[in-house]
């Protein structure tokens, strides 16, 4: 595959559909995803200001007789203005390691030059997906049914907030609230879905890749056959992982303040959790497990009967000789033998050690979890006081 025919088959998660030309043709974007800052601040400007002034304007947006008032409701903050700019910078982040790993899969060698073929098409599969106007046309269609039934408020009809007051002739939406539901909500329920949508190519793009016919070194130095790289990528989606655990967060932490619950009853929903980020963001990586378990078990062997055929002929060599034939102490030092015999040595402690999986604990499990963690330490302010932290935290380093 010469260069010029793999650009005309590159792959981009992030580049293609209706949304994204309609960004370039509003000088949003530039076909390279330049202008990430502006598109963020301007979704912000979009879903989260006109809340605020809105509510301002009514009266709405501080304290007073409001059981929540917009700027307490910070779950809604934390959806359009963290949440939001990120599932916008992670087409940049993410765009970019999907477009160097795949140049790597052909680059490295491990698609075969008889693959190229089906790998090419798998390439151009998932960009028509990615240009799929009937996909953003249904997620598109998903979001505006949601918009025309929305739902209630989850606490009861018999309080005022920002988004509804509340009289004897009953609740009434408010400006800020009728915004929330028909532009701000969809415009991140789109932004999300179609995020989801993205992804599963992603993991489809994964499992046609796992249905080649790969050349595998069991003794490549990353310990999953030169695969490794693929957890790597994987890790650049920790940018989506921290915007869904953000507005999981908030909401649980609503739930502790306003709902009263508290954190005890969440451990078992925080476990599930932990593990539902596991499955959906590592478990689309062991479709590479059988080629992997099948690339160590021949390794093994292969390697194991190479190294046991020079021990021998070493042993024979350096160990079996007669005394008036064994060279000098120093002679045996400088020896190749001794080199080859320290180099096979090592290409089967790399087989030895090599993955079922291509990603490692540190490269690639610690950032997810750290991703989805991290989020959620803020749920311990409902519990412990910062100041109190604080406190505690000084008595026993200072």
């Amino acid at each position: 595959m010469n260069d010029r025919s793999w650009q005309e088959h590159d792959l981009s998660l992030t580049r293609g559909g209706p949304f994204y030309l309609t960004l370039i043709r509003l000088h949003l974007m530039r076909p390279d995803l330049y202008f990430v800052r502006r598109r963020a601040i301007l979704f912000v400007l979009i879903t989260w200001f006109p809340l605020l002034l809105l509510s301002a304007l009514q009266g709405l947006a501080f304290g007073g007789a409001l059981r929540i008032p917009f700027l307490d409701d910070f779950p809604v903050s934390v959806r359009f203005f963290l949440a939001l700019p990120l599932l916008i910078v992670a087409e940049s982040v993410v765009d970019s390691r999907v477009a160097l790993v795949v140049r790597y899969l052909t680059q490295s060698g491990l698609v075969q030059e008889n693959d190229y073929p089906e790998y090419e098409s798998a390439v151009r599969q998932i960009s028509r997906m990615c240009n799929s106007r009937l996909a953003e046309g249904l997620i598109a269609g998903i979001v505006i049914l949601s918009a025309a039934f929305p739902n209630k408020l989850e606490f009861s009809g018999a309080i005022s907030t920002w988004q509804f007051t509340v009289s004897p002739l009953g609740a009434m939406r408010t400006a800020a609230g009728w915004w929330y539901v028909f532009v701000s909500l969809p415009l991140f329920q789109f932004l999300f879905y179609r995020w989801c949508w993205r992804y599963f190519i992603w993991c489809w793009f994964l499992w046609r890749i796992s249905r080649l016919d790969l050349q595998l070194i069991p003794t490549h130095p990353d310990l999953a056959a030169g695969l490794g790289c693929l957890g790597v990528a994987q890790t650049k989606f920790w940018i989506i992982i921290f915007a869904i655990s953000s507005v999981f967060s908030s909401h649980l932490a609503e739930e502790i303040l306003f709902g009263g619950a508290s954190l005890a009853e969440y451990k078992v929903m925080f476990l599930i959790y932990i593990l539902f980020i596991f499955v959906i963001f590592l478990g689309p990586l062991l479709v590479f497990t059988p080629k992997l378990f099948e690339a160590k078990k021949k390794g093994l062997l292969d390697y194991g009967a190479l190294v046991n055929r020079y021990t021998r002929s070493f042993h024979r060599r350096w160990i079996k000789r007669k005394a008036h034939e064994v060279l000098e102490e120093e002679v045996l030092v400088e020896s190749a033998d001794i080199q080859l015999l320290t180099s096979l040595r090592g290409s089967f402690e790399l087989v030895h050690k090599m993955r079922f999986a291509p990603f490692d604990l540190v490269a690639t499990v610690v950032p997810i979890v750290a991703s989805a963690a991290i989020p959620l330490a803020p749920l311990a302010l409902t519990v412990f006081p910062l100041e109190e932290i604080i406190m505690k935290f000084l008595k026993i380093w200072v």
